[in-house]
């Protein structure tokens, strides 16, 4: 391939990876047909079975986006200087996320032909990662707990996503992420001896 035709197949696997995820926004992984990609896209479908060898595979790009995604929102958040304290600014960027991309993040934590794909797990590790990072560098969590702290709220992001996809509107979810918020700095406060 010429230098025109890979850049050209990159803004193609691009354009179909934010097309898939438009449908997945719209509609859940049931959403997400290659026809209508393709059309969206202008392309044929064999096109994009070239960057994608079938839906699984697109499925899990989409995953592997949304964990990409979720780890530099949970970076960015630390370093704004929105919040206190650097693991309140890692879960409101998890809650947000989780509040602003529902069918995304149950594609990410659900689809069951992602849990076995070694790609989507390397990045949800590295999101992981992201997040455990905020507790080590938080001064209310103690440094041989961090890691243990950090996968309780990981885990605990799953059950909130739940909730926050069952509220009736975004005002809701909004009250629903800020109370959660202020329970994990409760949690986080340390009591003194």
């Amino acid at each position: 391939m010429t230098r025109p035709e890979i850049a050209i197949a990159g803004t193609l696997r691009r354009r179909a990876l934010d097309a898939a995820r438009g449908l997945v926004a719209n509609g859940g992984a049931e959403a997400l047909q290659l026809r209508v990609i393709a059309a969206e896209v202008g392309s044929g479908v064999a096109s994009l079975y070239y960057h994608f060898a079938n839906k699984d595979a697109l499925l899990a790009a989409v995953a592997v986006d949304g964990w990409g995604e979720l780890s530099r929102k949970i970076e960015r958040a630390r370093t704004n200087g929105k919040f206190a304290h650097p693991i309140d600014a890692a879960s409101a960027a998890l809650l947000s996320f989780i509040r602003r991309n529902p069918h995304l993040y149950a594609l990410m934590q659900t689809e069951p032909s992602l849990s076995r794909n070694p790609d989507v797990r390397a990045a949800e590790q590295q999101a992981l990662e992201a997040f455990q990072g905020a507790v080590r560098d938080d001064d209310r969590a103690p440094p041989d707990r961090a890691e243990d702290i950090a996968l309780v709220f990981w885990v605990l992001g799953r059950g909130i996503a739940s909730a926050v996809h069952t509220q009736q509107d975004s005002a809701a979810a909004e009250r629903l992420e800020q109370a959660v918020l202020r329970g994990f700095a409760f949690l986080m406060t340390r009591r003194p001896d």
